[in-house]
């Protein structure tokens, strides 16, 4: 059974960033992630143009993901991806985490820090257009930990849908709730639903290759002012006040169907509708774990601790006054959580 320093469950930007920093601090450390690393970035928004995380005017999620993953594995941490945690609790020495069965992508052997460490192997197969790193073998499903940071975000997501008659005979065939990498749409035009930051940046990465649409059911938009400004700006057709109703076509989605606040009716041609109007959150299984959780979230205090000796949390799991929810403050709790981790094992030692 592999025993680490400091055990991140959540591969999403404050996951990944306490896992490097965990590893740059000398600690033995693994994060598991139950899709893809990057959380939403990369599940949800891959190709979503990111424009207010610091050093970068605009880069793609799915860049920022790479990036962070990449980074932590370079500094040793092991990196466990489509690997769900069923269950996690105290035990004698810290935690016990059971995950489910998944490839790994690890920082190559490592030296382990204190008591215990983890050394993983590290074949030459490198993993193509994934972190950099080795793919990791000998997990038996167990591990322990005598640290644990609780990064779960909010869940696994599903998206919300539209609710209209037939809407699943055109998922795929023109339908789609998640951005998928530009270089692969072909669609020349192009209808975008929801109001929201994701709508806004998903119409306004999509401009540069089809002509777009974005219907909102009201008048003014909740984005950010700064994306607002460069929707106005922006070569972007607007149909606000309007829901859609009805999606037509045969074997593929040819029209879209949006009806007005004034009992009229839009009809938009389309051969891609991207739905943009939120996600569902999914934290089935938590409350079961041996952890003290009561809610969805975990009030923490400002070092990141979660109430539990040796027990943190951090990015949108983590509750406390004043939070803004950003992935810039998402690296920062999670540096902060690898941080009081090592001060945690320092004095138990």
């Amino acid at each position: 059974m592999a025993t680490y320093d400091l055990a991140v469950i959540g591969g999403g930007p404050a996951g990944l960033a306490a896992a490097m920093y965990g590893g740059m601090r000398g600690l033995s450390t693994a994060v598991f992630e139950a899709e893809a690393f990057g959380g939403q970035l990369i599940n949800l928004y891959p190709t979503k143009p990111v424009t207010n995380f610091p050093a970068h005017a605009e880069i793609a999620s799915r860049d920022i993901a790479l990036q962070l993953a990449g980074q932590a594995a370079h500094v040793g941490a092991d990196l466990f991806e489509w690997r769900p945690v069923d269950f996690a609790g105290r035990d004698r020495d810290g935690f016990v985490i059971h995950t489910g069965a998944g490839p790994a992508v690890g920082g190559g052997d490592l030296v382990a820090a204190g008591n215990g460490g983890a050394r993983a192997e590290s074949p030459d197969d490198d993993r193509p257009g994934d972190t950099g790193g080795h793919v990791a073998r000998g997990a038996d499903g167990t591990v322990t930990a005598r640290t644990l940071v609780l990064a779960l975000g909010l869940g696994r997501f599903m998206p919300r849908r539209l609710g209209l008659a037939g809407e699943e005979r055109f998922e795929g065939r023109g339908l789609a709730y998640r951005l998928p990498p530009i270089e692969q749409i072909t669609a020349r035009q192009i209808v975008v639903v929801g109001g929201g930051d994701s709508a806004l940046d998903t119409a306004l990465s999509l401009r540069t290759v089809a002509d777009v649409t974005l219907v909102h059911r009201r008048e003014a938009f909740s984005a950010y002012v700064f994306s607002q400004q460069r929707l106005a700006e922006a070569d972007i057709r607007l149909v606000t006040n309007g829901e859609i109703v009805e999606l037509q076509g045969d074997d593929r989605l040819e029209r879209v169907i949006v009806a007005l606040s004034d009992d009229t009716t839009v009809d938009l041609p389309a051969d891609l509708l991207m739905v943009s109007i939120g996600q569902v959150p999914e934290l089935a299984g938590v409350e079961r774990w041996d952890l003290a959780l009561n809610d969805a979230r975990a009030p923490v205090s400002s070092a990141m601790e979660a109430g539990t000796p040796g027990l943190f949390a951090a990015g949108d799991f983590a509750e406390y006054a004043g939070k803004v929810k950003m992935i810039a403050t998402a690296v920062a709790e999670g540096s902060t959580a690898a941080a009081s981790a090592e001060r945690f094992i320092m004095s138990m030692s």
